[in-house]
């Protein structure tokens, strides 16, 4: 067996496997077989590959919450790893096409929406690959700012009247 690198050849193994530790991506691996019976060769016979560059491995994401309301920070992480040891990008793109790792959730997401993170990690040479988490935006209880009656002083049979500031996120 006489294994070539690129068209080099290469002392790395002269039996049938070639470790898979000493292959490089986007190198050839030719090997030429030469037959033997002891006495004589015989005709050479050979073949070829080319070692692709495999994707990144993504690993998420995951959002930080599951369910959100109005005023709530979102953070989507992921991670990834490359067998072709690539430095690989990761970026985040969010339903409404804002991008960045966070997202703030706001009055323009109705309770009932779905938030949704996409994470693509790109290793630069090809290999892309995306995953998707999404969180479900609930309804925003509302808040009193302030609570006051129209008299200081009731007598018998006086009508009371309060008076109530409040807002609601959502805009309810």
């Amino acid at each position: 067996y006489a294994w070539y690198e690129d068209g080099i050849l290469s002392s790395v193994s002269t039996t049938a496997t070639f470790p898979s530790s000493d292959t490089q991506k986007n190198s050839t691996y030719r090997v030429v077989v030469t037959p033997s019976d002891g006495t004589g060769a015989g005709p050479t016979g050979e073949a070829e590959r080319t070692i692709d560059n495999s994707e990144p491995v993504l690993t998420g994401p995951t959002l930080s919450a599951s369910t959100v309301v109005v005023g709530d920070v979102l953070t989507c992480t992921a991670s990834t790893t490359d067998a072709d040891g690539d430095t690989v990008s990761i970026t985040y793109a969010w339903s409404d096409a804002s991008t960045g790792a966070t997202y703030t959730v706001t009055s323009s997401d109705d309770p009932g929406d779905t938030i949704t993170c996409t994470a693509t990690a790109d290793d630069g040479d090809g290999g892309v690959v995306t995953g998707t988490a999404s969180a479900t935006v609930a309804n925003s209880a509302p808040t009193l700012s302030a609570v006051t009656l129209d008299k200081s002083s009731l007598y018998p049979h006086d009508t009371l009247t309060a008076s109530v500031t409040g807002s609601d996120a959502d805009g309810d």
